[in-house]
């Protein structure tokens, strides 16, 4: 079964009137040892509308960073082809599927993925008590090295660590 982790910096919080910013996108297999991961697509993008302060605040990409960046559909079927058949895994998935979904749809495409997981709800369950569920939390506090938080790649290679982790444990407590 193959997975694709990822992860979408964006414009704000709302895909009806955000856009994309960055994308970071890891498909991988789940091997004995861990993940294995079989292809990547990480770039900025050009959302066509300037990067609102709070925004940049957090992820700290600006419109310089941008103007020279692909646009979504410029990068949409290589995404695509990344996710095809795979289940998609994300922090909080529904905002990065409301996102990958509304851009998809300016460009009249559509995803075909097997499913999606979230990784918030299942190390929720793989890990309950935890002061946070933050991905940044949860990844230190089981010694994930998180990269740079908030730029997509490093987000995405997080959570398809932190959902490894989550696996390995849901099943060794399901053997028991």
């Amino acid at each position: 079964m193959s997975f694709l982790a990822l992860d979408f910096e964006t414009t704000g919080l709302d895909c009806a009137i955000g856009r994309v910013v960055e994308v970071g996108a890891i498909r991988f297999t789940l091997g004995p040892e861990g993940p294995i991961e079989e292809a990547s697509l990480a770039c900025l993008v050009n959302p066509g509308m300037p990067i609102p302060y709070q925004a940049k605040a957090i992820h700290g990409i600006s419109d310089e960073d941008v103007a020279q960046a692909p646009r979504f559909a410029d990068v949409a079927r290589s995404l695509l082809a990344l996710a095809e058949g795979t289940t998609i895994v994300a922090h909080n998935v529904r905002f990065d599927l409301s996102f990958f979904d509304a851009e998809l749809s300016r460009l009249g495409l559509s995803r075909t993925t097997a499913g999606t997981a979230d990784t918030v709800a299942l190390s929720r369950r793989a890990f309950p008590g935890r002061p946070s569920y933050k991905l940044g939390s949860i990844a230190s506090d089981l010694g994930i090295d998180a990269g740079a938080a908030h730029r997509a790649l490093d987000d995405a290679r997080t959570c398809m660590l932190l959902y490894a982790a989550c696996a390995a444990r849901l099943s060794a407590a399901a053997a028991k």
